[in-house]
């Protein structure tokens, strides 16, 4: 019976094992700017999984047709101009895709087909210059998506940074965005005035699924692990090797900030002081994923916190939370403003203090207790808080012998007592500093 049933399953999961290629059609006709990274981007896809995937690259018009396209699951543009298709091989271009066929681009493939409205509307946007050639940051902005999947928060590129007109979230799902911090946002040519500058996404155009990355001027492009990481994915993707939700969002989010307190315990709420982690709470604060970054994101999951117009560097994100750092210096009332996607809630004011204490944690060792706390306050000349805290355990004062930050930790506070315990069934930690307490019990 167990051999039956093995053979069974062998020939039930065979077909699986010995599945052909998906077969791509790179296209790479030229008739405008040549990009010299078209044969490395050409041998890089080629070479990124070959079990799995079949590159034909083509630069001749002709293949462009219902008959030629059968031969293919998927189309992969690396093109520039006004390509010269006749009527009939731009409709089945599009048939192919609405038909079930994947449609991908790079870099240029928005450099294309100007005069084609349809187009536009397939690959989801066109060029609109590039204003800077630098080395960028770029953002992931949706990590959940199978494209995106296995990415940092954040890599850097050297690239060329397209901008684009005729560009709508509520159509498309974006995957990477700009980090508007890493370039002159004041630069000749730079035309959106929303500082959404989209590097690359998805959508659905019939039963076909489009890919499009802005990313691959230069060769090094193609060669960078994430890049390919994204590329290998896609492939997957827009063949139907993996599911993933291709729907728009962040264009019709309503974010409200309805609380803002101390980031540890949760408390002052509507209070602020200087260098402290806060926690915004609401509603579609980011655009559907939640994120971790280590400090120095100031957008995180189509995110950001504007402190009276001015980003705050984010830690966390999800639709319903976000933590955030406060600068060291801060307005008497400081204001705070949710933008998710490309939508602002409505600002909040809040009140600044000297202190707004809040416990993460205790730990113990042979006669001392360290606590690791946020909100308490601005830093002297050698690291230590301004204000001195007291401390008491079990209505008991305690010794403070150090308060200030973490070492090596921007907004995490140490401060470390002397304590000689007596047995307790419990202990409470009580920290008061300025006019503000915090209380911590264990167990």
């Amino acid at each position: 019976m167990a051999r039956i049933f093995l053979a069974v399953l062998f020939l039930w999961t065979y077909p699986a094992f010995g599945q052909s290629p998906k077969r791509i059609l790179f296209f790479s006709h030229t008739a405008g700017f040549r990009h010299g990274s078209i044969n490395t981007a050409r041998q890089v896809l080629s070479t990124l999984d070959p079990s799995r995937f079949e590159l034909t690259a083509s630069e001749d018009l002709a293949i462009i047709t219902a008959e030629r396209l059968r031969n293919f699951d998927a189309v992969f543009f690396y093109t520039s101009g006004e390509l010269a298709l006749s009527v009939s091989q731009k409709a089945d271009l599009l048939n192919f895709v609405r038909n079930g066929g994947g449609f991908a681009g790079t870099h240029s493939a928005t450099d294309t087909l100007y005069s084609w409205p349809e187009y536009g509307e397939l690959i989801g946007a066109y060029f609109d210059g590039h204003p800077w050639t630098q080395n960028v940051r770029i953002d992931v902005e949706d990590p959940d998506h199978p494209i995106t999947k296995g990415l940092r928060t954040s890599f850097t590129l050297r690239e060329e940074v397209y901008q684009f007109r005729a560009f709508d979230r509520r159509k498309t799902r974006v995957l990477l965005t700009l980090d508007t911090r890493t370039v002159n946002r004041n630069a000749s040519g730079v035309n959106r005035t929303d500082d959404d500058f989209a590097l690359a996404w998805v959508h659905q155009y019939g039963r076909g699924r489009v890919f499009y990355t802005a990313l691959g001027h230069f060769d090094e492009v193609f060669l960078d692990t994430n890049v390919q990481l994204i590329l290998r994915q896609a492939l997957a993707w827009i063949t139907g090797l993996t599911d993933g939700d291709n729907s728009p969002r962040g264009a019709s989010l309503t974010p409200q900030a309805l609380a803002v307190t101390e980031a540890a315990q949760f408390t002052q709420p509507g209070i602020v002081s200087p260098g402290s982690f806060i926690t915004v709470w609401g509603r579609d604060l980011s655009s559907g994923s939640t994120m971790i970054a280590p400090l120095g994101s100031t957008r995180l999951a189509g995110s950001s916190i504007l402190l009276n117009g001015t980003p705050l560097d984010i830690v966390y994100a999800s639709p319903s939370q976000l933590n955030a750092l406060l600068p060291v210096r801060l307005a008497a009332e400081p204001t705070i403003t949710i933008r998710s996607g490309i939508v602002n809630s409505a600002a909040v004011q809040l009140q600044s203090a000297p202190a707004t204490p809040g416990i993460f944690t205790a730990t113990f060792s042979p006669g001392a207790i360290t606590l690791w706390c946020t909100g308490l306050g601005e830093l002297d000349n050698s690291g230590n808080t301004r204000l001195r805290p007291t401390v008491t355990i079990n209505a008991t004062a305690a010794e403070v012998l150090y308060s200030g930050l973490a070492p090596g930790f921007l907004g995490l506070y140490q401060v470390n007592v002397r304590y000689r315990p007596t047995p307790q069934l419990s202990t409470q930690i009580r920290l008061e500093i300025g006019a503000a307490a915090a209380i911590l019990r264990f167990p």
